[in-house]
């Protein structure tokens, strides 16, 4: 059965500030809760029981400090090994935190999304969605509005987390419409409207069956100023929508020199986390990157940005969490691509991205999450890898800045795989300044204005009045 994540922890009585289970925007198939998933649950409701008498706080209100977010990984690092640099101070003083961390890094969330006014979520076919042809119990229902919408996007994104600028993501298909590029762009123009500063960007989400897809092109570059483009090549082959390679010369190459002429020559790809085999066993997968490698070479003054890493995520040889994990046969089609950088030093143009795949491994198993990092950087280098959310639907991105803030490879596989100790300066790079670059972002400046723009004299109210995040996941899960 499939149910919200967080009417789930509601119902149960389960809030926490991390996912103790792998969510789904329908995508791909929710991976049921791991035993030690389970662990790290009951194990961060008991110690949040604990510390919260302590400051004189009930459970939920704890799980809701900085203190709580400590919990959590502590909690994390007691059921998987130290994979996350967190104090027990933090736990018993929220100052602490601010002593333990004085981070101040310039953060960019490259995929974030919403739903626009007035449309229903989740993703998929309205009301024929993943999650409605697996739970009996949904079929005939209509879902909530609302838990998607903008203005819990911005709470979650710029209130509850230290966002300093985000994307907004979307999908070229009247089949998976929640959003269009001229909602996206409402979206932009009213966030750095209100804000007084430059707070989000968009994608222009693009496709070669687009009825006169060229001039749509032309009107979202040239009318609508999106900020880089957005492919989605694995749609489901259906009304009149197709999937399609990035390498087809015939097809696509004639978008890539237009786009040059209006100087958008950032191209963000989904690749990974495949679903059409789910409905259609056996179907070739146009989410596998084996066409990144061509496009690169062919087109060395395009930027492209493998969304996902190409993570495949439905991948049947992901362990059980009993399992050794020696190897690192778990990310084929991510271990592909890193390859064919190592064998292509000409691939300077390629991006790796993090969204959902960072989040997905660190909270099931973050010694795969070790090797996922390890072989990026090992084959992109840290300058050349994107932090991405997939929020809101993993909820506020505050967890994953904290998980990636804090994460470490352990010395032993920096030893046996010849993986890099990712830096604090990594950290930064990876965190925001690698994007900033890509989108000609002055960091410095931004920094200034966004210090004192208005959504941060609104996020200083809502902290003052007590504002407190949410730690809701609005993701699928298997119930």
């Amino acid at each position: 059965m499939w149910i919200k994540k967080f009417h789930r922890d509601h119902k149960e009585d389960l809030r926490s500030p991390i996912p103790t289970q792998v969510v789904s925007n329908e995508e791909f198939l929710p991976r049921p809760q791991t035993k030690q998933q389970k662990q790290v649950e009951d194990l961060i409701q008991n110690l949040a029981a604990q510390y919260g008498k302590k400051a004189g706080l009930n459970r939920r209100d704890f799980l809701k400090t900085s203190s709580g977010m400590a919990v959590a990984f502590l909690a994390m690092n007691q059921v998987f090994g130290k994979y996350f640099s967190v104090h027990a101070d933090e736990a018993l003083d929220s100052s602490a935190y601010a002593e333990l961390w004085p981070k101040k890094e310039f953060i960019f969330d490259v995929q974030t999304h919403h739903v626009a006014t007035g449309k229903t979520e989740p993703l998929f076919f309205r009301g024929k969605t993943m999650a409605w042809i697996y739970n009996e119990e949904l079929r005939g229902k209509q879902p909530k509005k609302g838990d998607l919408n903008f203005d819990n996007y911005v709470k979650e994104v710029f209130l509850d987390s230290e966002v300093s600028v985000a994307c907004l993501s979307g999908v070229a298909s009247k089949l998976l419409d929640v959003i269009n590029v001229d909602e996206m762009v409402t979206a932009r123009n009213t966030v750095n409207a209100m804000s007084g500063s430059q707070r989000m960007v968009c994608h222009g989400p693009i496709a070669p069956y687009i009825p006169n897809f060229l001039e749509e092109a032309e009107r979202q570059a040239l009318e609508l100023k999106i900020d880089a483009w957005k492919f989605y090549t694995g749609v489901f082959n259906m009304g009149g929508e197709y999937s399609w390679w990035m390498d087809d010369e015939e097809l696509i190459y004639p978008f890539y020199e237009k786009i040059k002429t209006w100087g958008l020559n950032t191209v963000c790809v989904h690749k990974g986390l495949p679903f059409n085999q789910h409905l259609k066993p056996g179907v070739t997968d146009y989410t596998n990157p084996r066409d990144i490698k061509k496009v690169s070479i062919d087109h060395p003054d395009l930027n492209i940005i493998v969304y996902h890493s190409g993570f495949k995520a439905d991948n049947p040889n992901l362990p059980s969490e009993d399992a050794s994990l020696d190897g690192t046969g778990y990310l084929p089609w991510t271990t592909d691509l890193c390859r064919d950088r190592i064998n292509n030093p000409a691939m300077t143009n390629v991006y790796m991205e993090l969204g959902t795949t960072f989040g997905h491994t660190v909270i099931t198993h973050p010694r795969i999450c070790a090797h996922l990092l390890g072989q990026i950087i090992q084959a992109f280098g840290s300058d050349h890898i994107l932090f991405g959310t997939d929020s809101i639907w993993w909820g506020s991105p505050q967890w994953q800045i904290e998980a990636l803030r804090r994460f470490q490879i352990p010395e032993k596989m920096q030893e046996k795989f010849g993986y890099a100790a990712i830096t604090d300066d990594d950290k930064a790079k990876i965190l925001g300044l690698n994007a900033a670059k890509i989108y000609n972002i002055d960091v410095a400046e931004t920094r200034r204005q966004i210090s004192v723009d208005r959504m941060a004299q609104l996020k200083e109210i809502y902290l003052q009045e007590g504002g407190l995040p949410s730690n809701n996941q609005y993701g699928w899960i298997v119930g």
